[in-house]
Order: structure tokens, then C-alpha cells, then sequence
């Protein structure tokens, strides 16, 4: 009996011990880091091998103006939460991560929004991203994407920013056509500008050839670029590039071409 509770004992000043130790161990821990100032900024831009819209120079200079300054500020003081949402105000950051290590470093990742499309309206270019959201254009750095233009019906305003509200629908269609550009590494190279006439219809503008292709309205997107790839590959090679004016894919399991000289049509069945 007098073993058990020796046995009982033992275990009892054990846990005991390691629960002071830990107490101790976090209070000594706290303390330590309610002293620790930031050693220094640490940016990483994710995706900067992709855009570069920002700069680490940028975004340390934004956080100087916030009242981050290396080996002065507490790492008490900062406030994570809110420099995250001060960076993704930013017209091109799509996700900004701020942390720190045990060392004082001040971690700052972001990730830019990737643009798929450049819409130029009259009140101002914009670009739109993988997700529909539309941003206005960065003055610093340029993004070599296809470039809507024409009657776009969006009704943007100057420096826009976040998802279309008017004809949402039909942004979402935009962005399904400017995805599979972008996807597809031929498209991606071969159209070079979109303009949407009067009455809705898209007209794609090449980087070869001096077609017009008339791609008619955002649908069956994927279907009407595999007929005008198979243009490209049969009749191209033995028709040349200069023998049509435009190109039609509106009609079916059809394309309608209209030739320079005489301006007659071709009905060419794919």
C-alpha cells in the first residue's frame, strides 16, 4: 500500500513539474515576444515569374507608410489582419499572407491576380482575371493579353474594381472565352484583339493572316475553334492566307468565308 502511494506521489510531483515548466517556459516565451522588435521585411512575390505588378520595393515601402519599420516596430504592435487587408486593396494583389518567425522576421507573401483579357472601354482600360474579377490597368507593367473592345456591355466605371454588376451573365461568358485562350497555347498566340459590334457579335482580329474571323456570340466556344482549327490545317495550306476577307463560324457544322476578289462566298462544311 505504501509503495502505491509513493508510485501515486512520484507521478503526481512529476506532472506537476512539467506543468511549472511549461507555465513557466510560455510566460518567459510572451515575455520575450512582447520585446522582440521586427528584424526585418521579408516579401515574397509568388507568381512574379508570371506578372509583375508589384514589387518587393513596393510592398515594403507600403508597409513603412502603415508604421513597419525594421528594428524599431514590436512584434506586439503589428497587426497582421489589417496589413493583409490594406495590401489586397491593391488593384493587381489577389491574396496577401503576413506572419512572422521566432527570428523578428516579418513574412509578407503574395499572390498577384492573373489577368486573361484586357477590356478598353471609354472610361479607361481594365483588365479581367480568371475569375471575372475586373481590375483597372497598372500603369508600371503591361500584361500581354487579347484585347476586348468594341460595345462592350458592362458599364464600367473609372477605376472599377470587383465583379461586374450589370449584364453579370454575360462577364461570366467573357471570362469562360478568355480561359480557354488562355489555356490553349495555339489560341493563346494566335488571337491578338476582340471587337463586339452594335449587336452583340464578337469579331477576333489574328497575329497572322489579315482574316476577320466573325465568331459570333459567346457560345460554343470550344466547338468553334476546333472548326477554325480545321480551317487552319486543310485549307490554309493549299488556299494561302490572303485568299479570304473573313472567316464566319456562326453557322453550325459550317464555315462561311468571304473571298478578296471577288467577294463571293464559300460554304465549307467541317
Amino acid at each position: 500500500m505504501f509503495k502505491k502511494i509513493l508510485k501515486y506521489f512520484g507521478y503526481t510531483l512529476l506532472f506537476a513539474s512539467i506543468a511549472a515548466y511549461l507555465f513557466f517556459s510560455t510566460v518567459l516565451t510572451k515575455e520575450k515576444e512582447a520585446k522582440q522588435v521586427c528584424k526585418s521585411i521579408k516579401v515574397t512575390i509568388l507568381d512574379s515569374a508570371d506578372n509583375r505588378f508589384v514589387t518587393k520595393d513596393e510592398i515594403i515601402e507600403l508597409l513603412k507608410v502603415e508604421g513597419i519599420t525594421p528594428e524599431e516596430s514590436k512584434l506586439k504592435h503589428i497587426n497582421q489582419h489589417f496589413l493583409e487587408c490594406i495590401l489586397n486593396n491593391r488593384n493587381a494583389i489577389k491574396r496577401t499572407e503576413v506572419s512572422y518567425t521566432r527570428e523578428g522576421i516579418l513574412r509578407v507573401d503574395i499572390r498577384q491576380r492573373r489577368p486573361i483579357l484586357r477590356i478598353e472601354t471609354e472610361n479607361g482600360g481594365f483588365y479581367m482575371d480568371e475569375t471575372a474579377y475586373i481590375f483597372p490597368l497598372v500603369r508600371t507593367y503591361t500584361s500581354y493579353v487579347p484585347v476586348v473592345s468594341g460595345n462592350i456591355p458592362l458599364a464600367l466605371v473609372q477605376g472599377q474594381r470587383g465583379m461586374a454588376k450589370k449584364n453579370a451573365d454575360w462577364a461570366q461568358d467573357l471570362k469562360e472565352l478568355g480561359l480557354y485562350l488562355y489555356r490553349e497555347e495555339f489560341w493563346n498566340s494566335m488571337v491578338e484583339q476582340i471587337y463586339i459590334d452594335e449587336k452583340g457579335i464578337l469579331h477576333l482580329t489574328p497575329r497572322i493572316g489579315e482574316q476577320e474571323i466573325i465568331f459570333g456570340h459567346l457560345d460554343n466556344i470550344e466547338y468553334k475553334f476546333k472548326k477554325l482549327y480545321v480551317f487552319y490545317q486543310e485549307v490554309i495550306p493549299t488556299e494561302g492566307w490572303e485568299k479570304y476577307k473573313t472567316i464566319d463560324l456562326q453557322f453550325g457544322n459550317q464555315i462561311v468565308c468571304k473571298k478578296r476578289e471577288n467577294k463571293t462566298n464559300n460554304n465549307l462544311n467541317i
